[in-house]
């Protein structure tokens, strides 16, 4: 699974498709960006309350159900504050399954392997056979869990996300700048 790092360069190469998109304030739309590229992790809090932060991780929070689910509850909101409705909804669903499709194609040394991504309607576990993340190292204690991510490989493996999407995040940018350029 990419390191929050790579999930908000995500974030922010969907938010320059569009700047704006959600608010009128870019930066509280680039945060919200992020903070969605990020949402599937918070699996981690109810297993760090309990002292095992890696308890409920790569579960059903990562599936397609759980974006429906948090697209909906996004779509509720707008909905609420005279925004359209579907396309709020369906911008939410493809930013919160960018952290999906990430962590799909990231190293998994963890049983059980890969993400329940059909769930409900499929228990099975889904993984790339060719990963292009590298896996994430982290405790499984709650007391050291936030200090274990500080190593070696996991800087390594913060570089090669930042080399992968800060590159795709240049890429629209530059790409939404020659557009930009061209009308006018």
């Amino acid at each position: 699974m990419p390191l929050p790092i790579g999930h908000a360069l995500a974030g922010l190469a969907c938010a320059q498709v569009r700047p704006g998109f959600f608010f009128r304030n870019r930066w509280y739309d680039a945060f919200f960006f992020v903070f969605l590229a990020n949402l599937p992790d918070a699996d981690f809090l109810p297993g760090i309350i309990l002292g095992h932060p890696n308890l409920y991780h790569h579960g059903i929070f990562h599936s397609v159900g759980a974006a429906l689910a948090v697209a909906a509850v996004g779509g509720c909101f707008f909905y609420f504050t005279g925004h359209r409705v579907w396309t709020r909804a369906a911008a939410i669903f493809l930013v919160f399954s960018s952290h999906l499709l990430l962590d799909l194609f990231a190293l998994d040394l963890v049983a059980p392997y890969g993400l329940p991504l059909l769930w409900p309607l499929a228990n099975r576990y889904f993984i790339a056979s060719h990963p292009i993340f590298i896996n994430v190292i982290r405790s499984g204690r709650a007391n050291d869990f936030f200090i274990s991510l500080f190593n070696r490989h996991n800087m390594s493996a913060a570089g090669r996300e930042i080399l992968i999407l800060g590159g795709a995040l240049a890429a629209v940018v530059v790409v939404r700048r020659l557009l930009k350029k061209k009308d006018h």
